[in-house]
């Protein structure tokens, strides 16, 4: 199953590299990077293999943390232009938690 995983995001990974391309300015080229591949990929064989209540927590996972990051980034750019990185990142990374939680309760309760 990792093998299959691994040739899926490849070829994923292959294709969203192939739109990052074509993406300006090119610093959002990255964007559009590994991770999106990797995280359809992964959903795809989770799917596949444990079933939807799986793919489903899975999901809620990645969407909890992507929407966590938005904090965190949120929160530290301004911190880092007063405070040294490894303070700002202490209150970015508590920013992270507590709204990848407000996120993710509701989304695997419904």
């Amino acid at each position: 199953m990792l093998l299959v995983k691994g040739l899926f995001g490849g070829c994923l990974v292959a294709v969203f590299a192939l739109l990052s391309e074509s993406v300006s300015p090119k610093r959002f080229g990255g964007l559009f990077g590994a991770a999106p591949a990797v995280a359809i990929a992964g959903l795809a064989i989770t799917l596949l293999d444990k079933g939807a209540h799986e793919a489903h927590l899975n999901t809620v996972g990645m969407i909890a943390g992507a929407v966590g990051m938005i904090a965190y980034a949120a929160v530290a750019v301004p911190l880092l232009r007063r405070m040294r990185a490894s303070i700002a990142a202490v209150p970015a990374l508590g920013a992270w938690a507590a709204v990848a939680a407000v996120v993710a309760v509701p989304l695997l309760l419904a």
